[in-house]
């Protein structure tokens, strides 16, 4: 059973470009068949620049089980303040996104 604690949708820095970051990516997935190839691509979003990429495996042993999906990012350096996407995709199709502001303390 999942708990997830602790979600954002904002991250602040102290100094760009920043230290190296550490957090985690969660989906919960479900409609899927077979094995595929999972990757997780972090990119900003005003010069469309890939800053982040992490790839693994997923299994989908059941269309309609749910198969929960963890990413532990332990380095990711966000080289200035705005916002970035995060692009979920399991064999080149995208399946989930979300947006992180990262910004530096007024």
């Amino acid at each position: 059973m999942p708990s997830l604690v602790g979600l954002f949708t904002g991250l602040e820095v102290d100094r760009f470009p920043s230290d190296p970051q550490r957090f985690s990516v969660f989906a919960a997935l479900s409609n899927g068949r077979g094995k595929g190839k999972i990757e997780l691509v972090s990119t900003r979003l005003d010069t469309d620049e890939m800053i982040y990429s992490k790839t693994g495996e997923v299994s989908f042993p059941d269309p309609l089980k749910v198969v929960n999906v963890m990413f532990r990012i332990r380095n990711i350096v966000f080289p200035d303040r705005g916002n970035y996407e995060f692009v979920l995709l399991v064999d080149g199709d995208m399946i989930a996104h979300c947006r992180l502001r990262v910004y530096k303390p007024e």
